[in-house]
């Protein structure tokens, strides 16, 4: 059996047609919105001729690609050009409490103020080292910097679609050092405080989507079930999380073969998801689309003694987005809505690239988003 093949097998989805999400509840976009945004439209049956060069696409299923970047790389086009391929989507971060409300990233003279495509916009919620606490959060006493937050998103974003926008709150709460960890006994606090922050987007900016987001894997320690996250709909009926994402970097646990890979691709670590496939089928469960927010191999092979220049992992990932992706216009649960590679630091980057010359060839080999 070839790699293709032994990855889609592992990675079949079984969808239900009560997973469609309409525009009313999940707001994802539908042709005309994209028409009017400058994206492309949803594919013919005709398949893109490929580059000179690329690999063949093993299916049909399309998702947005695109890469999370601080600087200009992701926004001027520098990234599109280099690998070949549209980038569909983008990522960037405000973190901290004085970051979310400020929004420099979105707002007038960011690098972001322009954009007017798909934006995963990764914000912080809480700090846990100045004395601020998950059941707090759950009480409302941080609902005037979350709302402030939003009401800064809605007059930065303006006149953009709100409908474009993955606001994705708290990131990798499940990781130690984080600010706006969650440990275990606070689950049912964030499940609150996250379902707080959806009303408040519900009232400011009803359109744009929230975004669930762990790292696939969890810190040693933090006694934390992913499961009672889920915060499921809200008082009013409404869902409260869009899409649920991971992050997940090729660092740990490494993978240096199709073997290794695949294996990880349904792996558990202490009874917790660790696997982009039981991560995936999380959102197949809860009814929403998934994504891979931040994703990366780590080139350093200083880093923790586990970074390498490994290709093999840049092809395995591109085809189980393939394998898994389907229809970003009309997504079903657990069908990959949207991957951004992780263009920061020196260990993960691609262009320019310190670490992974041969992976960053791969990278560009391939085709993405389709």
């Amino acid at each position: 059996m070839t790699v293709v093949a032994s990855l889609v097998a592992l990675a079949v989805m079984v969808l239900a047609p009560r997973g469609w999400l309409t525009r009313e509840d999940g707001r994802f976009l539908d042709t005309e919105t994209l028409a009017q945004q400058g994206l492309p439209a949803a594919p013919s049956s005709a398949p893109s001729a490929a580059r000179a060069g690329a690999a063949q696409p093993a299916t049909a299923g399309v998702w947005w690609s695109g890469v999370g970047a601080s600087d200009a790389v992701g926004v001027n086009g520098t990234w599109e050009r280099w690998r070949g391929e549209t980038v569909s989507m983008a990522g960037v971060w405000d973190n901290g409490n004085a970051q979310m409300v400020e929004m420099h990233s979105i707002c007038a003279g960011g690098l972001w103020s322009r954009w007017n495509k798909p934006l995963d916009l990764a914000i912080g919620a809480i700090e846990g080292r100045k004395g601020e606490t998950w059941a707090k959060a759950a009480r409302g006493a941080y609902d005037a910097r979350w709302r402030a937050n939003l009401q800064r998103i809605k007059s930065c974003w303006a006149p953009r679609d709100p409908a474009l926008l993955y606001i994705r709150f708290a990131h990798e709460m499940n990781l130690k050092d984080m600010p706006w960890q969650v440990r275990g006994g606070e689950e049912a606090d964030f499940a609150a405080a996250l379902t707080r922050y959806s009303t408040l987007r519900y009232q400011i900016l009803p359109r744009a989507n929230l975004v669930l987001c762990p790292s696939d894997g969890t810190s040693a320690g933090m006694g934390i079930d992913l499961r009672k996250l889920w915060p499921g709909r809200d008082a009013a009926g409404r869902q409260v999380v869009q899409v649920y994402a991971v992050d997940s970097y090729n660092s740990w646990v490494v993978t240096r073969s199709a073997a290794e890979f695949a294996a990880k691709l349904t792996a558990d670590q202490n009874g917790q998801p660790l696997g982009l496939e039981k991560h995936r089928l999380l959102a197949q469960e809860w009814g929403v689309p998934f994504a891979v927010a931040e994703w990366a191999g780590n080139g350093d092979p200083l880093d923790e003694g586990t970074g390498a220049d490994l290709p093999i992992y840049y092809q395995l990932m591109n085809e189980w987005f393939r394998a898994n992706a389907a229809d970003p216009w009309h997504p079903k649960p657990g069908q990959l809505l949207y991957e951004l590679y992780f263009n920061e630091q020196d260990r993960f980057t691609l262009l320019p690239t310190k670490f992974q010359p041969r992976s960053a060839q791969q990278y560009r080999s391939l085709i993405w988003g389709r």
